[in-house]
């Protein structure tokens, strides 16, 4: 997005989230909702949300924090190996290791009702670069090279 001059913003719910003792998932929305409007006074700006939408009230949860927002999901898929591993390389001990592959565990035992994407992007085949443009291509956002 930044390389083709887009306005765009990434809200990471985890980073929402950061507190001890854990406050649990709704915390993160809750405070999603209090600087969503920040994000609605740019004009034209694409909010990027990265997240795990475990079930359908988390996805009530997630449309209460941001009203009026078009939402459009990319679901981000992989083996369920390769999810495993990118979790282990990615956090730095075992408490959020065994944390985030639980996540891989509900993400792989959804049934339909509990699957909210409107496309679906491979990551395990290609870059990042690569995945980022089909994502831009797929939600019908302008992209250039």
């Amino acid at each position: 997005m930044r390389q083709a001059d887009q306005a765009h913003a990434v809200i990471d719910l985890d980073d929402l989230s950061l507190i001890y003792p854990s406050q649990g998932r709704p915390f993160s929305h809750r405070n999603l909702k209090v600087i969503w409007p920040n994000y609605t006074a740019v004009p034209n700006l694409k909010v990027i949300i990265p997240t795990v939408i475990a079930d359908a009230a988390d996805y009530q949860l997630l449309l209460d924090a941001i009203p009026a927002a078009k939402v459009m999901i990319c679901e981000l898929t992989a083996p369920k190996a390769i999810l495993i591993d990118r979790v282990m390389d990615r956090e730095p001990n075992a408490y959020w290791q065994e944390r985030l592959r639980k996540w891989v565990d509900v993400y792989y035992q959804r049934d339909e009702r509990q699957k909210f994407g409107d496309f679906l992007v491979s990551t395990h085949d290609k870059s990042v670069e690569e995945a980022a443009r089909e994502i831009i291509i797929k939600a019908g956002w302008h992209w250039s090279s």
